[in-house]
């Protein structure tokens, strides 16, 4: 006799997802994956995620077979990390910083300049793609992935009323911490760089969409999507709470794409008057306590723009330094998690024009090239770009068809907002956010796109199977 459950999957596959829930909560409130410590922790439930997989796979008596357009750029990913690894061209003296090259490392293949620095995050890439794999896997049934994105909305809301309440009593410092972070007053919760905390929130607030869409098509008037609706809006408020300007433009822009993307699906279900009223009255008292002091500071944050050296006229100068990396390291890449490295280099005429120490580019594309040459950013943007289209492309089947895609519609949001964040900031350089990512980047290569359209709508439909279709 086999454990089951309407709304949950099988047993094994709970057991199999344990440590991967558990990562989208722990990352975030970890200092969103931030230290050493932490991203080791999340590594280890990834891993650990992966291994049980294993085991399912052998219970189940199959092996998951991955497309060629995926395939290919994994194995150019991998084989680039390992030359990093085997083949260092030199060691940085971080007392110093010097780059001292070795005489007989092959500087005609890719290679590190610092294996030390590559290792972790390396080690970090392979924990988060084995646990893509699981993911990939998972999200073709409907129970598991509705259980993940439910997963990844309540850890977004936690985050969200965090980060509010310490908005609302001007908490001097972050959440765990009794040390103010140099950033002054634009920590969030637990992220001491509010650019992080607001791409935590942007790729969390689709998924509260779709399940808040769900819930209300699904069980029209049900006081469970009049909940859901509050997960929905405190994480969005939140993103306006947040003091990041970055943040704010593409979370507006994201709810003018949601509002025309399910412009119809809004207007078709019923809703509880009661249930309503009730969570209408709740959200007015929580924004007129909590919401609107942060709100306040939006136009003193927006009068600020462009006095940091860290804002506009700052990251102008670092992308031009960026520029003269590339030209230098953007054949084969420098390796890694070595751009900290790399930028002082290309800086020393600007003096002190760029303040403090550069540990990211504060653009994830520029940083890419130069930490993996051109090669590696073709395979990371034929990973990211495969995943969009395949997403895009069955958003546009389902919508000519008059069919509610809610979770692939998710997916196409969240990976655009932050794909354009890491434009201006670095969020993909951060653990936490990595592993939302990912989980959208399964969703795109998830073999729930390849099914029928008929067995989609009998086992694998975005909305539950009702009762009388059984």
């Amino acid at each position: 006799m086999s454990w089951t459950h309407e709304h949950l999957p099988p047993l094994r596959w709970l057991a199999v997802l344990a440590p991967l829930l558990a990562a989208f909560f722990y990352a975030p409130l970890a200092f969103g994956g931030t230290t050493p410590d932490t991203v080791k922790v999340i590594d280890g439930l990834l891993f650990h995620g992966f291994l049980l997989w294993l085991c399912v796979l052998v219970f189940e008596r199959r092996f998951p077979r991955l497309p060629r357009a995926l395939g290919l750029p994994l194995l150019i990913l991998v084989v680039l990390g390992a030359f990093q690894l085997w083949n260092p061209k030199s060691v940085v003296d971080t007392v110093y910083g010097e780059i001292r090259p070795f005489a007989d490392s092959l500087t005609f293949l890719p290679g590190s300049i610092d294996a030390a620095a590559s290792r972790p995050v390396l080690f970090n890439l392979g924990a988060l793609g084995l646990g893509g794999l699981v993911l990939r896997d998972a999200f073709a049934q409907a129970r598991a992935r509705w259980l993940l994105f439910r997963a990844i909305a309540l850890g977004g809301f936690v985050i969200a009323m965090i980060g509010i309440y310490q908005k609302a009593s001007g908490a001097e410092a972050m959440l765990w911490s009794e040390i103010r972070p140099f950033e002054g007053n634009r920590f969030f919760a637990a992220y001491r760089y509010h650019g992080n905390a607001a791409s935590f929130l942007n790729l969390s607030w689709p998924a509260a969409l779709a399940v808040w869409m769900r819930s209300r098509l699904s069980r029209p008037g049900a006081i469970v999507a009049s909940l859901d609706f509050c997960v929905l809006f405190l994480i969005f408020a939140a993103v306006f709470v947040n003091s990041s300007k970055a943040g704010q433009v593409i979370g507006f822009v994201g709810f003018l794409l949601a509002v025309w993307r399910f412009r119809g699906e809004f207007a078709n279900a019923g809703t509880n008057r009661i249930g309503m009223l009730v969570v209408g009255l709740f959200l007015l008292g929580f924004g007129a306590v909590f919401v609107l002091p942060g709100l306040l500071n939006i136009l003193e944050n927006w009068n600020s723009f462009g006095e940091d050296g860290y804002t506009l006229t700052g990251r102008l100068l670092a992308y031009g330094a960026c520029l003269g990396a590339i030209e230098e390291y953007g054949l084969l890449g420098s390796g890694a998690g070595t751009f900290r490295y790399v930028f002082p280099y290309h800086t020393l005429d600007l003096e002190d024009r760029i303040p403090g120490f550069w540990y990211y580019a504060h653009s994830d594309w520029l940083q890419a090239v130069i930490e993996w040459g051109w090669l590696g950013f073709i395979a990371w943007a034929t990973l990211v770009g495969g995943a969009f289209v395949r997403l895009w492309r069955y958003c546009h089947e389902a919508s000519s068809r008059g069919r509610a895609e809610l979770s692939c519609s998710a997916g196409v949001l969240a990976m655009f907002m932050v794909l354009s964040h890491a434009m201006c900031d670095f969020p993909l350089q951060i653990a936490s956010l990595q592993w939302l990512f990912v989980a959208y980047l399964a969703l795109g290569w998830s073999d729930y796109h390849g099914q029928r359209a008929e067995d989609r709508r009998r086992v694998d439909s975005d909305l539950p199977v009702q009762e009388g279709a059984r």
